[in-house]
């Protein structure tokens, strides 16, 4: 990577494989499914299972024939177990639920429950697509920082190249002069003007450096990975414009974003209607019990499975008043939702045109620069040969060189605006 240059769209895709904002936007997406398909099991039966097993210290229940309260039928029930109860083997005292166990499952289907289900489905589903469209603004906007940082470095490399050339080019300012002064033909002012600029383009050589130190950086990190010094890219300053077209906003993600946070908000004033609303399900249970007993002194226990089917209808009446100013809540979110689709609607229109207002102009500064380029080359061509010949002052030549070397970045700084002009305008797309 850091030996072959690379294009832009070797950045974008590096970028979209490496940038830790565009994998978070995909976990979110994950996260807004995972949230969907919880709502899709509430279309199932709930189904539980319970179990439960004790031991008391004494019997829970224990009533003997002296715990009767009526005098005649404790008398009786003393002289029949006085006659037959220790012949047939009875306790003179019941006692049961000193120990047992009881396990059990319990499914619960709903049928009705006020719409929420549903509703809820489709809410989830609305997260879904909104966590979707914030992981194509994320990305978008990731690679616009790349785009950016990428038309940063070719820039600085650009700018490079004609401070080198232009470097070159007072060298051998420099060496004609000091032969003209060393002749007598010039004198030595001259010769300290040529060295100050010298001086003034080697400190314009140290911006640069440093410019495109940070410029790469910014453009490693863009893209998510490590920095690296000798990262170098492709210029494609040269590159025609591309052609120019009106853009339907209606189209953006934003404006279907905004879309989505109305749905959203009238699906939430639907779950608030919901919990006003019968509930009604359908459920079945069976358990499995033994229970213990000791009505004969050998023990008894009882063992047995039983289930059951039953209808569960719930009527949330106090919930009512509650739900009724949840609703009014839910209409004023409604509105405050509409209201922000408005402005934010207004102000995408505005920041598209604006975008699209300096992608125009930027593409209309080139040609202006282009031309000033073909001047400020010949302007300079005149002067040196007038110089050759004795007909202008260094100062002059000076002044042309530098007024090439300024055109010359003119011309790569409107490149720049327009390829950074033209990405913001692609980003509405």
């Amino acid at each position: 990577m850091g030996t072959t240059p690379l294009s832009l769209d070797s950045c974008l895709r590096i970028a979209q494989e490496n940038n830790q904002q565009i994998r978070q936007s995909a976990i979110d997406i994950d996260k807004a499914n995972d949230v969907k398909n919880q709502v899709i099991t509430k279309y199932f039966p709930q189904i539980s299972a319970f179990a439960i097993g004790y031991h008391s210290l004494h019997p829970i229940i224990e009533i003997g024939i002296d715990d009767i309260r009526n005098a005649t039928v404790r008398d009786l029930l003393s002289t029949l177990y006085s006659n037959y109860g220790e012949a047939l083997g009875l306790e003179n005292t019941l006692s049961l639920f000193e120990y047992g166990f009881q396990v059990g499952v319990t499914a619960l289907q709903p049928i009705y429950m006020g719409g929420k289900v549903i509703t809820g489905h489709q809410l989830a589903k609305v997260g879904v697509e909104a966590a979707q469209l914030q992981a194509d603004m994320t990305t978008r906007n990731v690679l616009q920082e790349v785009e950016e940082s990428y038309w940063m470095v070719v820039g600085l490399t650009d700018k490079q190249q004609t401070l080198s050339a232009g470097i070159a080019l007072i060298d051998t300012i420099y060496q004609t002069v000091q032969t003209a002064v060393n002749a007598g033909l010039a004198l030595s002012t001259d010769l300290m003007q040529v060295t100050l600029k010298q001086s003034e383009m080697q400190r314009t050589q140290i911006q640069l450096t440093h410019g495109m130190q940070l410029a790469k950086r910014a453009l490693c990190l863009s893209m998510g990975i490590p920095y690296n010094d000798s990262v170098s890219v492709v210029s494609t300053l040269s590159l025609t414009t591309d052609s120019i077209a009106q853009l339907n906003v209606a189209q953006t993600p934003e404006h279907r974003l905004l879309q989505l946070q109305i749905q959203a908000a009238e699906l939430e004033k639907r779950m608030a209607i919901a919990d006003a609303l019968p509930h009604i399900a359908i459920g079945a249970h069976y358990g499995y019990s033994y229970l213990q007993a000791n009505i004969l002194r050998d023990g008894l226990s009882n063992t047995y499975g039983n289930g059951t089917l039953f209808l569960s209808v719930t009527v949330p009446l106090s919930a009512w008043w509650e739900t009724g100013y949840k609703i009014k809540q839910q209409d004023r979110q409604l509105e405050q939702a509409r209201l922000q689709q408005e402005y934010n609607n207004e102000l995408l229109y505005m920041r598209t045109q604006q975008a699209y207002n300096q992608m125009k102009e930027a593409s209309l500064l080139i040609i202006e620069h282009e031309k000033a380029l073909q001047i400020a080359t010949q302007h300079f061509q005149l002067t040196q040969a007038n110089y050759q010949a004795g007909m202008a002052t260094i100062t002059q030549l000076l002044e042309a060189q530098t007024t090439l070397f300024q055109t010359q970045n003119n011309l790569t700084d409107a490149y720049i605006s327009y390829r950074i002009a033209q990405r913001k305008y692609q980003n509405y797309q």
